[in-house]
């Protein structure tokens, strides 16, 4: 598998230095996005402790539209453990899309269909099975400078990630971007890498973390690409749920990263986490809604705009604020996947905790 910084057998990804330069080929959100993650990911790891009946997955999974007249939605799965859930999670994956699942070893991923949670091919390497797929069609994926501001790069990298990382810095953050960008993305256009995954019980749940701000129109809600929401629609109509969640900024600005998180303790009082389970009623109800059109910022590449649905704020969930416990938090997040539902989020609570731009 070739990559623009040399074919991925011969990169030595414990070098910080290169998964830096890796990292900045990306947008500065997903830097940024990546620090809010991690601290995500120290939330939910409370979970097991107040819920026996949540089990995290060690997955990355990306989901694919080809946009083909068969075997249109395609699933990856790369299982860095192969645990306990996982092939429950293959299995209600393949309901409603062509499953493959990945294992990465001597520099390169090789990719075997699945099918009910049990493969039925042969591993083959993954860039010959992505031409298969994609007709032979290949672009390289490439980001646009407008959305690559360098020292917000720098700053949520060497300021929070190489440290949080260390030396499972290539494993966990650099071999994922190098899946998507490199392998997946050049063949197709329509990518989505889904955060995180849990089993619980018969469920198969996963969660988004989205850090945002909310559009302050007649009523204050949140945004989701259109596109995206009919992939989550389409893991509804198969069974898995998906908790949307949110850590709204409590600066109502783009122009503003993640990196207040860290230097700024009374920021994360100000920093509030809400959360909706969308399943297939909750997609159905949204994509009936007026699509409207975002800016370009927002698109994978920064150069193209994308429709998107409205989702009222009212809507969500009240979990807390970032500055509450992380078992607090974690205790509503498992409350909600189980059906017992936290207090309504109100434009009020939202419009309290905003703070003047720094």
């Amino acid at each position: 598998m070739n990559t623009p910084w040399g074919p991925l057998a011969g990169l030595d990804l414990s070098g910080h230095d290169l998964a830096a330069q890796i990292l900045a080929a990306d947008k500065h959100q997903l830097a940024e996005g990546l620090v809010v993650e991690c601290l995500f990911d120290q939330i939910v790891s409370s979970i097991p402790a107040t819920s026996t009946q949540v089990l995290a997955l060690d997955v990355e999974t990306v989901i694919v539209d080809t946009r083909r007249r068969t075997g249109r939605w395609v699933a990856f799965v790369w299982a860095r453990t192969r645990s306990s859930g996982l092939g429950r999670y293959l299995c209600a994956l393949g309901k409603g899309f062509d499953t493959y699942l990945l294992e990465f070893s001597a520099g390169a991923f090789h990719a075997a269909r699945m099918e009910e949670g049990r493969r039925v091919s042969d591993y083959q390497p993954l860039p010959a099975l992505m031409s298969t797929l994609s007709g032979g069609r290949y672009t390289p994926f490439q980001v646009d400078t407008s959305v690559r501001d360098t020292n917000r790069q720098r700053q949520a990298f060497w300021g929070f990630l190489s440290e949080y990382y260390g030396k499972n810095l290539g494993e966990r953050v650099v071999l994922p971007r190098l899946l998507i960008n490199c392998a997946i993305q050049p063949y197709f256009r329509s990518v989505w890498n889904l955060d995180r995954a849990f089993v619980s019980g018969d469920r198969i749940w996963l969660f988004e973390i989205k850090h945002k701000f909310p559009m302050d129109r007649s009523s204050l809600g949140f945004g989701i690409n259109d596109g995206e929401l009919r992939m989550l629609h389409r893991l509804a109509a198969s069974g898995i749920g998906c908790l949307h969640t949110i850590l709204a900024k409590p600066y109502w600005s783009k122009d503003v990263g993640s990196m207040y998180l860290l230097n700024d303790l009374a920021m994360r009082a100000r920093a509030g986490l809400i959360a909706k389970v969308l399943d297939a009623r909750e997609t159905t109800a949204i994509l009936k809604g007026a699509a409207g059109t975002s800016g370009t910022h927002t698109s994978i590449n920064g150069a193209s705009s994308l429709k998107f649905r409205t989702m009222p704020a009212s809507g969500f969930s009240r979990l807390g604020v970032l500055s509450d416990s992380p078992a607090s938090l974690a205790a509503s997040m498992a409350g909600l996947m189980l059906g017992n539902r936290p207090p309504d989020v109100t434009d009020a609570w939202l419009r309290s905790l905003r703070a003047p731009r720094p």
